[in-house]
This record gives C-alpha cells, sequence and structure tokens, in this order.
C-alpha cells in the first residue's frame, strides 16, 4: 500500500485538493437548488448537479472519505429518479439535497481534523431514502414508485474470450447494481455472454458498464416488460448500494486481485462464472483504498446506520435554530481552518507576472552594465536615472499584478445569502427572494474575509426588521413576496456595497420613543439622519421581544465598528413604507493604500488619502477654546475640533509651541483638524498589522515601513475623530 501511495504522489496533497475541489462543487450545487423551479426544473440544472454530486463520490471513494461517498451515492440515486423524469421534483427534494450538502461539508471539516467527532448523518440518510421510495403518479408516461427496469443482455458473437477476472468484475458489479439471473456464459472466441439483468438505470447506464468489457457492436440489450416494481425491495437495494460504497471505490482494482478477492470471500464464485451473480453484502470484498491507514480501514467497516423515517411526506420543513448555529459553527470552522487558503488565478494574470520578472530581469542587467562601465569611466547610453525610472515603473507594475491576483469577487461573499435567506424567511414565516448585481465586483482577499460577517448581519436585519409578512405585504398593496438587494459596484479607489430591502422601513417616532426609555437625548427638530444613526448605538433595538435571530441590541454597533477598522464608511437610508438602504464603502485593498505623510516633531505619521479632505495653515489666534469642547477652528461657516497630535503622541524631541498645519480629515460624515508640524508627501505605502506584530495601540490601525528604512506609523482617523476635543484626547 505504501508502494502505491508513494508512486501516485504524496496523499495529503490529493486529500487536500479534494477537499478544495467539494467546497466548489458544493457551493454550485447549493446556488442550483437556490434558484431551481420547482414546477419546470432545467434539465441541464439537474445534470450539472448530478455531475458535482458524482464528481464528489468518485474522489471521496478514492481517498477513503467512505461516510462521503455513502451519502452522495444516495443522492445520485435521487437525482437519478429526477432528472430521468421518473417522478417530479417536490420542495421536499431540494431540503433533502440542502441538507445532505450541509452533512457533506461537516465530513470534510472532520476529515480536515477541524471537528472531533464525525457528523451523524443518519437522520439525512433517512432523509434522501425517504425521497428515493417516494411514489408518484405525477411523472408523465412513467409508472407509480421507484421504476426498475428488467434487460436481457446478450454479448455475442466474442471477438475473443473475455478475461474471467474481468467477467467475474462486470457480473459482480451489475449484482450490486440490481439483480442479475439466468446467466450462460461461452466464454470462447465466437461464443456469447448471456444473462438478464434487472436494475434501475436505463439501457444508456448498462451500455457504458457493459463497454469496459467488450466492444459496442457486441453488445445487445433487450428490455423485458415482466415484472413490477417492488417499492420495498427497490430501498432495500438502495441500502445496499449504499453499504456498498462505504467499502471503497473499486476504480482501481486490478482484474486478476479482484478476482482472489472475490473467492476469498466467497468460495462458491471459483466454481464457474456460470451461476447469478446475486446482491452482494455491505462487506463482501475488501477494500482497497489506497490513502487510507489500517486504523482507519478498520473504522470504515462499522456500518452505516440508517433510520428508517416514520413516514413519507413532501413537507418544507424550517429549520431548526440549532441546525442554524450548527451549520453556522461549521462555516466558522472552516473559515478558521483555511478553506480559503488557495485561490484560482487565471493564467494570464500569471504570464503577466513573468514577463514583468524578466523586464525586471532585464533592467537589472542594464543597471549591473552601467555600473561597471562607469566604474572603468567608460560611456554608457543607459544612464542611471534611466534605469531608476525604469525599474520604478517595472516595480509598480509588478506590484499591480499582484495586488489583482489578490482580488476576489465579490460573489464569493454572495452566494452565501440566497440560503440564509431562505432558512430565514422558513423560520419567519416570510417570503422572500434576493437579487444581487455587481457580483463580479472584485476586491482584496483580506477584506472579502473580514467584510462577510457585517454583510451577514445586514442581510439578516433586512429579512427580520425590513419586510413584513405576506399578509401585511398584501395589506399595504405590495407583492407578498419581499425583495432583498444585494448590490457592489467600484467608485474609485472604493468598493461600494449596498444592502436593501422593500419593507416598511425605518419608523423614526419608534426609534425616537425607545431612545428617551434609554436615557438618550434627542432634539425633537433633529432630522431623520441623526434618529437613524440611533440604531447603531450599542444594545439599541426597537424589537418588542427578544429571538433567537434578534432583539438584544447587539450587532449594529459592531457592523459599524468593524467597516470603520477596515477604513469604511457606513451610511443608512430609509423611507416609511418603501424600504431601507445601508451602503458600505471600503477601500480596495488593506496590503497597499494611498497615504499622506505627515511630520510631527521628527516623526513621520502616515494618514489614509481617503480621509483627508484639505490642508492650511493655522496661527494660534485661529484656534477657538469651548467650554467642554476643547479646542476648534473655524473652517468656512464650521467649527471643527482639533486633534494636537503631538499631545496624542509625545514625539521624543517636543515641537515648536505656536502655529502649524491643520489636516481637515472626514470619516463617518463627522470632521476634524488634525494639528502637524509639516506636510511629507503623498505616497503609496505597505500596510503592515501593528496587532499582529506588537500589540492594539488605540488611535492607530497599522504601520509602514518607509524609503530609509524606518517605520511610520498609520494613524485611525475613525477613532481620532471619535476621540477630537479635550475630553477625548484625556480619555486616549
Amino acid at each position: 500500500m505504501s508502494q502505491l501511495s508513494s508512486a501516485l504522489g504524496d496523499a495529503d496533497t490529493f486529500r487536500e485538493i479534494f477537499f478544495e475541489e467539494t467546497q466548489e462543487h458544493l457551493a454550485n450545487v447549493e446556488a442550483i437548488l437556490l434558484r431551481l423551479d420547482t414546477d419546470a426544473p432545467l434539465p441541464d440544472d439537474l445534470n450539472a448537479i448530478f455531475r458535482a454530486v458524482h464528481s464528489i463520490k468518485g474522489s471521496a471513494g478514492m481517498l477513503g472519505c467512505t461516510d462521503m461517498a455513502a451519502l452522495t451515492h444516495l443522492q445520485e440515486n435521487l437525482l437519478d429518479l429526477l432528472r430521468k423524469g421518473e417522478r417530479p421534483i417536490g420542495k421536499g427534494d431540494i431540503d433533502a439535497m440542502l441538507k445532505a450538502g450541509d452533512t457533506v461539508r461537516s465530513q470534510v471539516l472532520h476529515h480536515r481534523g477541524l471537528l472531533s467527532a464525525a457528523p451523524d448523518s443518519s437522520q439525512v440518510e433517512a432523509m434522501m431514502l425517504e425521497r428515493v421510495r417516494l411514489p408518484s403518479t405525477d411523472a408523465p408516461g412513467m409508472q407509480a414508485g421507484q421504476l426498475v427496469r428488467n434487460f436481457t443482455v446478450r454479448l455475442a458473437p466474442l471477438a475473443e474470450p473475455i478475461d474471467d477476472a474481468e467477467l467475474d468484475m462486470m457480473l459482480q458489479g451489475l449484482g450490486e447494481m440490481g439483480v442479475v439471473e439466468n446467466t450462460v456464459v461461452d466464454n470462447v472466441a465466437g461464443g456469447s455472454v448471456r444473462f438478464d439483468v434487472s436494475l434501475q438505470g436505463a439501457a444508456a447506464d448498462l451500455q457504458s458498464v457493459l463497454s469496459l468489457v467488450v466492444a459496442p457492436d457486441q453488445i445487445s440489450i433487450e428490455t423485458r416488460s415482466d415484472g413490477a416494481p417492488d417499492p420495498v425491495a427497490e430501498a432495500a437495494a438502495v441500502l445496499a448500494q449504499a453499504a456498498a460504497v462505504v467499502d471503497g471505490d473499486e476504480f482501481f482494482v486490478d482484474p486478476a486481485q479482484f478476482k482472489r478477492r472475490g473467492h476469498a470471500a466467497d468460495p462458491s464464485l471459483s466454481a464457474a462464472p456460470k451461476a447469478a451473480a446475486q446482491p452482494t453484502s455491505a462487506h463482501a470484498a475488501t477494500p482497497v483504498d489506497l490513502f487510507v491507514t489500517p486504523e482507519q480501514l478498520k473504522a470504515q467497516r462499522a456500518p452505516v446506520a440508517v433510520r428508517e423515517p416514520a413516514e413519507p411526506a413532501d413537507h418544507h420543513e424550517a429549520p431548526s435554530p440549532a441546525a442554524d448555529s450548527l451549520r453556522r459553527g461549521a462555516d466558522q470552522q472552516a473559515h478558521a481552518g483555511g478553506s480559503d487558503a488557495f485561490i484560482r488565478v487565471a493564467t494570464e494574470k500569471v504570464d503577466l507576472l513573468v514577463n514583468l520578472v524578466g523586464e525586471l530581469v532585464i533592467t537589472e542587467a542594464m543597471l549591473a552594465r552601467h555600473g561597471a562601465l562607469a566604474e572603468t569611466g567608460a560611456a554608457s547610453h543607459y544612464g542611471g536615472n534611466t534605469g531608476l525610472a525604469d525599474l520604478s515603473r517595472h516595480t509598480r507594475n509588478l506590484q499591480e499584478a499582484v495586488l489583482a491576483i489578490r482580488m476576489l469577487p465579490i460573489s464569493n461573499v454572495f452566494s452565501r445569502f440566497p440560503r440564509l435567506v431562505r432558512e430565514l424567511a422558513l423560520r419567519l414565516g416570510k417570503r422572500v427572494e434576493v437579487r444581487m448585481s455587481g457580483e463580479g465586483t472584485e476586491l482584496d482577499r483580506g477584506l472579502i474575509e473580514k467584510i462577510s460577517d457585517p454583510l451577514t448581519h445586514l442581510v439578516r436585519n433586512a429579512v427580520d426588521h425590513g419586510l413584513e409578512s405576506p399578509e401585511a405585504r398584501i395589506a399595504a398593496g405590495k407583492p407578498p413576496v419581499g425583495v432583498v438587494n444585494l448590490r457592489a459596484s467600484q467608485r474609485g479607489g472604493n468598493i461600494v456595497i449596498e444592502v436593501s430591502d422593500d419593507g416598511r422601513g425605518l419608523d423614526v417616532e419608534r426609534i425616537r420613543a425607545r431612545a428617551a426609555e434609554r436615557g438618550m437625548a434627542v432634539p425633537a427638530d433633529a432630522p431623520d439622519e441623526e434618529v437613524w444613526a440611533l440604531i447603531f448605538e450599542a444594545g439599541f433595538s426597537t424589537a418588542e421581544e427578544v429571538t433567537d435571530v434578534s432583539g438584544r441590541g447587539v450587532g449594529m454597533d459592531v457592523v459599524k465598528r468593524n467597516i470603520q477598522s477596515l477604513n469604511g464608511t457606513i451610511d443608512l437610508f430609509s423611507t416609511p413604507g418603501q424600504g431601507t438602504r445601508v451602503t458600505v464603502s471600503v477601500p480596495l485593498t488593506l496590503a497597499i493604500m494611498e497615504a499622506m505623510t505627515v511630520s510631527v516633531g521628527g516623526e513621520i505619521y502616515v494618514l489614509p488619502l481617503a480621509c483627508v479632505a484639505e490642508s492650511r495653515s493655522v496661527d494660534p489666534a485661529d484656534l477657538h477654546t469651548l467650554p467642554g469642547q476643547g479646542d476648534t477652528l473655524r473652517v468656512r461657516d464650521d467649527y471643527l475640533p482639533v486633534l494636537q497630535l503631538a499631545r496624542l503622541f509625545p514625539p521624543r524631541v517636543p515641537s515648536a509651541q505656536g502655529g502649524g498645519i491643520a489636516v481637515i480629515v472626514e470619516t463617518d460624515g463627522c470632521d476634524a483638524a488634525l494639528l502637524v508640524d509639516e506636510l511629507v508627501g503623498q505616497q503609496q505605502v505597505v500596510v503592515k498589522s501593528l496587532e499582529t506584530n506588537f500589540r492594539k495601540v488605540p488611535g492607530l490601525s497599522g504601520a509602514t515601513v518607509m524609503g530609509d528604512g524606518s517605520v511610520a506609523l498609520i494613524l485611525d482617523v475613525g477613532h481620532l475623530v471619535r476621540l477630537a476635543g479635550r475630553e477625548g484626547a484625556l480619555l486616549l
């Protein structure tokens, strides 16, 4: 076994690639299921789901993930029924396949070592069996119940004898798929092999199996009409198939080895291949799993327990809060375990990198040649300034190319919301449609990881608080199905994401009343924008009762803090009776940003350029002290709070007292003036995490290395604006 494993490569590498591909297949299957029209399903959609599930099953069996192979095998049986039109698809089928996908995700986490205990798949397997056995008389031109087809197969005339081991493998394999009987074998040149077989597949499926043994022109398949479907027997056959899959995939089995295994398991097989091949037991053959340890092989021997459902039903069960919590926990563990550790990169992006590296090599060689000639006093047509300009241009292009590789479409975040909305709507008794646009908008991979949770909370709020029940919507003259819109677009160096709904909108008077109950002073003439902003306060909620979805006042304040930690902004707009729109704006990337560098006492600090509105010279007479508010600076018709960086971050060499420069910064709709000694310049900086390399420091969001090798601190403008003024400075 070890020789086989080493010959085929590193097993861990194969398994990791398989796990990544499985996650992609499951995401695609879920997306198709959520958009599937049960009244008129597209054949291409059902075939796409079948191909994805089949790919997971095949690879899982080969790599020893037999629990995944068994479950996806049952899912295959259900999909085979639906795509062949043997009965119409129902909402219960979609529910069963969605839950099967959740279980497979948990199985992946278990195989990755992120879940200590293997997930219990018995309930999902019972649900899948229930759907497979469900009778139906609605399928046009088909019989009621699960359909078993009867065929008479004749392989003749044989051009040459079939290898005995291959013939055994074929007959036993067909026996696992159904029932083989009346086998007559004349395995000589010009002879024939004849048998009857009953299975759930079509003639084309049988043809594909037989073509592995003999040429297609030697295969004759006739359909027999005798026999009636027996749902109980068919369910037993399905269970036998699933149990057989648990013992591993036979893809790499040598025919001679298969024959020896079969004879060892059942000596009666050695007599002659003329005996009818009956359905094998769950463990009739020893599995050959190339990458499975003896301990894993022993564990695989435990049969899969399947709990029979009490009665079949095409119910549309809403997921329980516990199940939803488990699924969210699995998603978090997958995220923590590095499920996004790999990204797909377009070939042209890699080619561009290679070309740019080639240009750098050429420029380096020309600069080296120029330096050598300069040492000897010889003239060089390639001057040093020209070389540095070329080097700067190539470096900038290389930087942009590397950033482009880190960019991922926001569809990686949006794709999880249709499932979330579907389950939440079922729980709340609402009907909701999700509409998405701009899914191809790209942003930095690091941002995708950090913006997922805030957007999830906004979507949940839109469904829970924003949208009304179908009855209330009809009474208000609206369609019974509410709409949640997700839009993404790029505006300059920022990504703008909108989460909106067509629900009831925000009730300003209700927010005012709740604020009064909490002792929050709200002026009677305050504009609606100020009242709406109260929902971002910690602990603020207008829900009448606490549920497992909302009502504790925890969420929107966290959303706002998370967005601000990304140097982003969040705005809210609402129209009573028409809906609410939340707009989130974040920078394209967290790795490199355009910045303004300033000096305080000879030390350099960095300000994100997106937050800088303007700069101006300041005389001491321009500053005015207001009671309880500290220093202020009049800018046109407004008085802005002033924050002196020299007081917040005392330099080693104190600044000269007197005038200075005020940098007007704006964030989250608020402006402030930061007093500095000098404007150094504008440049791109590479952001390094201060928390990772040192510790979290209030007022600082990171650090960067300057051209002279010194370290400059990046100011957290949002935090500084909130602390602007005398009292804020003391708190900092």
